[in-house]
């Protein structure tokens, strides 16, 4: 937000330059993020008359005009089409110098010499118009440097106001701020309005239907205006804000705005049917072209302001064009009213319509107030455009507010921020910020003024205190008192051991966003009617609409953007939530997951590193490192059909007899619709159902005295068989000398059929009180065939065996 320092110092009592007022603010939590003139780098530009105007002899649009400073007349070509005789407008001389350093000089446009140049807003750098002169006052004297005239030198404060201090969002809650700051006064502008017959209540009416989103709604009734431009002095002021002038009647509300801070609006009383405002919920199939000539079809659930048959503006957004102020307008409806942030924001959503107006009644408006803005905006109005007030105000008001009090203890300051000024400070630092006050025992009873809607506690006045006294009069001291020894949450000691897995495993961790794209929602098999799917009701962006039901949304957009970037070796990892819906009304449900993916060369690309490119056997590892990080035993795998896996390359992982994800290779349509050139492997577990599996029990074992024997084993069974299902079904034979089970060979071809595969195992046995003798050894390996020619139908190849030590 802008704020011209002369404006400022209008309203606040105080000797303190720019860049203290600005180096004070924001030690107090006031940002300010910039501080400069209004326009840099100009000079010698002047007020000059337009004496004489005759066409270029080269014809066309241009003309030459004879421009006088009083003291001098100068000759010059333009090109205008708003060029009069008789107007007064900004004239470089030949040697001035324009913004961004451009220097102007006496030059032949066309065969004819141009002594300097009539300037634009634009060129200028004082607003956006660059299609005609920038017309001053006729009153403006003669040669007077613009630059003084205009005040283009005043320093303009450009200040961040946090969403909780709305009362900042004009020149009047700047100066309260500065004014508590540098022990000055704030000055309120005037508003006395001279009023006249008749009364306001007998030209109109107000009704509000729907006092919870319109708590209160006010209007006063002008005759009389003329509407034409605003003065200079006004003109520059809104100039200096980056708003554009209009008229009179509409500069004043827009003024007042910037001055006050609170919203108006004025109708042409002439075009209001019925001469009454109805403030109600837009009706079913109803729209408005808004002050920006664009049509809005509105909502029922959007807050309108209508007269007795149609609306005319949107509450607390924007104006309504069939009852616009304009040249012909004589008698104005002005409106000051409070709306529900709420509704405001939700409206300006749907409409995609941001305004000044909807940006301060989003952040609340103050109630009590509007009336103070509405007689200051009714004053300007009959000073600039020679209008009359009509008696009294017809303020709708059904349920006024309570004042709010709140009890300052000085001991709360003292025990809170560990200092505390001294009573006669606290009581100036508060009555500087517009908090009426009196003095109670060890502190005082504060009066909270409506525009503070941030201020409900007495810890808030404690921090009011605080920031104003200064951080730095708060002495340091050593922190003392016993220290209680907390213990690291058990989540985060599981992510930290799954982090560290992963990245020991060769991957680098993701965080990506939590809302995603519709379209890749559907992309991995999820509907849009899914009630499992979370859809924002009111998203920021169209494409950010649905909360994540998984991880890989995001890491696969982030391969995406490697690829894109020729960065195709991806090996990545994220750790969060993901949410599913449980139907309506109901709170999604949370799950923590990790999900990782794989994507190009095994290992660095060079000349001894091979171009071997990872596949389903690395992710399984990867897989297995978590669990083994984690301590949860091991990891087994059955077939599944997931909607976004290839067919036959996607299972689910078992810890424990507990399936806790998948993993697989990402579909080929997936991979396409990513813009993924190479294979993608995919894996997403979920962490709570993992700490929900107990610990594997860590055993001391002696080393083995006895030595072992290892046996081979090849079998032929179906090619849909999973190894993992072989050597689980190895595993469970109870025979505590089969010690271990290893898959070290796989083959598939003639020798063994169509759709069929071998499987090698090697199998080592050993006892832990003797030596085992080929008898032994030969009836537990007899064991294993029988258990898997009947568990599985498997055929046996072949067998071999060794003895060790």
């Amino acid at each position: 937000m802008k704020i011209p320092y002369r404006w400022l110092t209008e309203l606040v009592e105080t000797d303190v330059s720019a860049p203290e007022v600005a180096e004070r603010l924001t030690m107090a939590g006031i940002e300010v993020a910039g501080l400069a003139p209004r326009v840099r780098g100009l000079s010698g530009v002047v007020v000059g008359e337009v004496r004489e105007v005759s066409p270029h002899p080269a014809g066309g649009p241009l003309t030459i005009c004879r421009v006088s400073t009083g003291s001098q007349d100068f000759h010059v070509v333009c090109g205008a089409p708003n060029v009069r005789v008789g107007t007064r407008a900004a004239f470089a001389r030949p040697g001035a110098v324009l913004p961004e350093g451009r220097c102007v000089e006496a030059t032949s446009i066309k065969g004819v010499v141009s002594q300097g140049m009539l300037c634009s807003e634009a060129e200028l750098g004082v607003g956006e118009d660059g299609a005609g002169i920038f017309l001053l006052d006729p009153d403006a004297p003669l040669g007077k440097d613009l630059v003084a005239y205009l005040e283009l030198d005043d320093p303009i404060l450009e200040i961040e106001v946090t969403p909780n201090r709305p009362d900042c969002l004009s020149v009047i809650g700047i100066a309260r701020e500065v004014a508590a700051l540098t022990g000055g006064r704030v000055r309120m502008p005037p508003t006395a309005v001279g009023e006249t017959d008749p009364s306001a209540a007998s030209l109109t009416a107000v009704t509000v239907e729907d006092p919870d989103l319109c708590p209160r709604y006010a209007a006063r009734v002008i005759l009389d205006v003329a509407v034409g431009p605003s003065p200079a002095w006004l003109r520059e002021r809104l100039r200096a804000v980056g708003l554009r002038p209009i008229n009179n009647v509409v500069d004043v509300t827009n003024y007042v705005l910037w001055e006050l801070g609170h919203p108006l609006h004025a109708f042409d009383y002439d075009l209001l049917r019925g001469h009454r405002i109805v403030v109600r919920r837009a009706r079913a199939g109803e729209g408005l072209v808004t002050l920006d000539t664009q049509s809005r079809p509105l909502a029922d659930s959007m807050l309108v302001i209508a007269d007795a048959e149609r609306a005319v503006a949107v509450a607390g957004v924007m104006g309504g064009a069939n009852t616009e102020v304009g040249g012909a307008t004589r008698r104005v409806l002005l409106e000051s009213a409070c709306f529900k942030p709420a509704s405001v924001r939700r409206t300006a959503k749907a409409l995609n319509l941001s305004t000044e107006a909807s940006y301060r009644f989003e952040r609340g408006a103050d109630i009590d107030g509007l009336l103070e803005a509405l007689d200051r905006a009714a004053q300007l109005v009959a000073r600039l455009a020679g209008g009359r007030v009509a008696r009294g105000v017809v303020d709708v008001y059904p349920a006024p507010r309570a004042p709010s009090q709140v009890r300052l203890r000085l001991a709360r300051i003292q025990r809170v921020i560990g200092a505390c000024p001294s009573p006669d400070r606290v009581e100036t630092i508060l009555r500087g910020l517009g908090f009426p006050l009196e003095a109670r025992d060890g502190g005082f009873q504060v009066r909270v003024p409506s525009f503070r809607r941030d201020v409900s506690l007495e810890d808030d006045l404690v921090e009011e205190v605080a920031r104003v006294w200064g951080y730095g009069e708060i002495p340091s001291t050593i922190p003392s008192g016993a220290l209680r020894l907390t213990r690291r949450p058990r989540h985060l000691v599981t992510q930290d051991a799954v982090r560290h897995a992963l990245t020991a495993s060769g991957c680098q961790e993701a965080v990506t966003l939590a809302l995603v794209n519709p379209a890749h929602v559907a992309y991995l098999g999820w509907a849009a009617d899914d009630p499992r799917v979370v859809t924002l009701q009111n998203p920021l962006a169209a494409d950010r609409s649905i909360l994540r039901p998984s991880l890989l949304f995001g890491l696969l957009e982030a391969v995406g953007t490697n690829v894109r970037r020729q960065s195709p070796d991806v090996r990545l990892f994220e750790i969060g939530r993901v949410f599913e819906g449980q139907g309506p009304g109901q709170l999604a449900r949370e799950d923590t997951r990790v999900g990782v993916v794989l994507s190009g060369t095994r290992g660095p690309r060079s000349w001894f590193g091979g171009k071997a490119r990872v596949d389903l056997f690395d992710m399984k590892g990867v897989v297995e490192n978590v669990a083994e990080a984690l301590e949860r035993g091991d990891v087994t795998v059955d077939a599944v059909q997931v909607p976004y896996l290839e067919e036959g390359r996607g299972v689910t992982v078992e810890v424990q007899g507990v399936a806790v994800g998948i993993l697989g290779e990402l579909h080929p349509d997936v991979q396409r619709a990513f813009g993924l050139p190479a294979p993608v492997f995919v894996a997403e577990l979920s962490l709570d159902r993992l700490e929900a599996i107990p610990a594997r029990t860590l055993v001391h074992r002696p080393l083995p005295r006895f030595p072992g024997v290892q046996r081979d084993l090849a079998v032929v069974l179906p090619a849909t068989v999973l190894a993992d299902e072989v050597g689980r079904v190895i595993r469970e034979i109870p025979n505590p000398c089969l010690k271990r089970v290893t898959l070290f060979d796989v083959y598939a071809g003639e020798q063994v059929g169509p759709r069929r595969k071998s499987l090698a195992y090697s199998l080592w046995y050993q006892a832990e009180d003797r030596t085992l003798t080929d008898m032994e050894v030969n009836a537990m390996h007899a064991e294993v065939i029988e258990r898997l020619r009947q568990s599985l139908g498997a055929e046996v190849r072949g067998a071999r065996g060794w003895e060790g030590a």
